[in-house]
């Protein structure tokens, strides 16, 4: 058993312990995404600045100087398009997800050089999460992006969604050559059911955390040949706590975070921090794992 299947694995096993522990959601939700980003969230990008030079057929960038350039210039383009525009915001930071995750979660199954098949991966991921919790999400976006607050999805439960986001990715499944289909289509499956039965925080913290960061950060271990994890661990703690004192920094100047005592406000707002951090690095990613 390689490390990818591990780490989801581990993942899965944590979201059953959820489900059959009982306890209310609220209680651990908040406490588990902010484990789960720090730890493994964040960490799985904060060596981007080592993953950019390892295959040199990939290669972009002529020196770190560039590298550096380029990628804190897509982090401030991203904040001020949330800031300005953040419908356009939300717009770009879901089409780049799309082909992230998708490229991410379809390594172990089928070749990544399909870039079609790697956006619909994904879209079909997040359109699972969104759906599975629609309400929750129509909540935080009600006063940054209003025209969600018209929906009116109330006719169905959480089954329907469910059903509908399996059925989706069964017609995606079946109609593209992927080499695993059964084991892609069962993992997927597994995921969809964490969505039904968690909120949005829960939801995206396990399959961001174990089915996406954790298996990239084990990608990235193997690839910097280093023999012992946790000298490689050690690695990604600075870019680590320079994004978390990037985001303090964002937080302290957002005055309507700190004056409406708004938790959906809060949750947009770290969203908006992942955002501006994944924009760089999935482009990073896209040249790591090309021949993965």
């Amino acid at each position: 058993m390689n490390l990818i299947t591990k780490s989801k694995l581990a993942g899965l096993v944590l979201a059953i312990a959820l489900i059959f522990s009982g306890t209310a959601q609220e209680k651990y939700s908040v406490f588990l995404f902010l484990i789960v980003m720090l730890s493994i969230g964040i960490p799985h990008g904060s060596v981007d600045h080592l993953i950019a030079f390892v295959n040199p057929k990939a290669r972009k960038f002529k020196n770190k100087f560039t590298f550096y350039l380029v990628y804190l210039s897509l982090i401030l383009f991203n904040v001020l398009l949330w800031y300005f525009e953040p419908l356009l915001g939300l717009g770009v930071f879901l089409l780049v997800s799309c082909y992230h995750f998708g490229e991410a979660q379809i390594i172990g199954y089928n070749s990544t050089k399909n870039k079609f098949l790697n956006f619909v991966i994904g879209a079909n991921i997040l359109l699972a999460l969104f759906l599975n919790n629609i309400n929750d999400i129509k909540e935080i976006l009600k006063d940054d992006i209003p025209q969600f607050t018209n929906l009116d999805l109330s006719a169905y439960d959480g089954t329907f969604f469910l059903l509908i986001s399996v059925v989706i990715l069964m017609i995606t499944i079946v109609n593209f050559d992927i080499k695993r289909k059964v084991p892609l289509y069962a993992e997927i499956t597994i995921l969809y059911m964490c969505f039904y039965h968690f909120n949005l925080l829960t939801s995206f913290a396990l399959y961001f955390g174990f089915c996406h960061s954790l298996p990239m950060l084990m990608l990235e271990y193997n690839a910097l040949k280093k023999k012992n994890f946790l000298k490689f661990y050690m690695k990604t703690l600075p870019f680590t706590i320079l994004s978390i004192v990037l985001g303090f920094l964002l937080y302290m100047f957002n005055d309507d975070i700190l004056t409406s005592n708004n938790f959906e406000n809060l949750i947009l707002f770290v969203f908006v921090v992942i955002s501006s951090l994944t924009l760089p690095h999935v482009f990073i990613m896209k040249d790591f794992v090309q021949d993965k």
